[in-house]
């Protein structure tokens, strides 16, 4: 699928496009460069209080992408409103460069907050429900292979051509490292029965096949409440 045409797949699926493209396209010169120049530059070795308060407020969405998989959404990052304004409001400032900046850094900090934290299993709130969040949960989104844009094939101006915020994804083809049968992955990291066969494939039992496919659709709502209430055990990069 050529580059632009997924982003509009994906836009679809996430929320309304031409309200997200006519945010993105209202966005002034200097915060588009400092987008960009952000992307260029490497991510801060400490993440500090701004990039803690953009990623408690992260909107997390769902990769359309082959079997699927957690994402920050492109349209909406932190939520339905003015991306700019929401991300102003989080860090306490009025300088809008510098929000930007700030939004893109804590996105890229994302795959690494989910190794840096810890949240206890338990119920948590979530849009008006209660979702129940295990240790499996935990396990998996520490397992779940976050691509770079350039991963994706996408550079940052396709997603600011097409009016949305490059944000990362994880690999909707092989979610969980290198296998695209990715129940068998998800199945090792959780310890449970995997079967050699003799050409040496590696199966699972159809019954806990439904179950893990189930548990990876869950993975997305398990991220958003990650991103919400985990403690960082460290706020520097392992």
């Amino acid at each position: 699928m050529p580059r632009r045409a997924l982003l509009r797949v994906i836009g679809a699926l996430l929320g309304s496009p031409l309200l997200a493209q006519a945010q993105q396209g209202s966005l002034p010169r200097a915060v588009r460069q400092r987008i960009l120049a952000t992307l260029e530059t490497p991510l801060p070795a400490v993440l500090n209080v701004h990039h803690l308060a953009l990623l408690r407020r992260f909107n997390i969405g769902w990769s359309p992408v082959e079997s699927g998989a957690p994402m920050l959404n492109p349209a909406h990052p932190l939520g339905e409103g003015d991306t700019i304004a929401l991300a102003m409001q989080a860090i306490a400032g009025n300088d809008a460069p510098l929000a930007a900046q700030r939004l893109i850094e804590a996105s890229q900090w994302l795959p690494h907050f989910v190794q840096m934290a810890r949240l206890a299993p338990g119920s948590y709130r979530l849009a008006g429900q209660s979702f129940r969040f295990t240790a499996r949960h935990q396990v998996l989104l520490r397992q779940q292979s976050w691509q770079s844009l350039d991963m994706l094939g996408l550079a940052a101006q396709d997603y600011l051509a097409e009016g949305y915020w490059p944000t990362p994804s994880v690999d909707g083809k092989r979610p969980y490292g290198d296998f695209t049968n990715y129940p068998v992955e998800m199945a090792q990291a959780l310890k449970l029965p995997v079967r050699a066969q003799a050409d040496g494939t590696l199966t699972i039992s159809a019954a806990l096949e439904a179950e893990l496919e189930t548990l990876h659709e869950q993975t997305m709502p398990a991220l958003q409440v990650f991103v919400r209430h985990a403690s960082l055990v460290r706020n520097t990069r392992p």
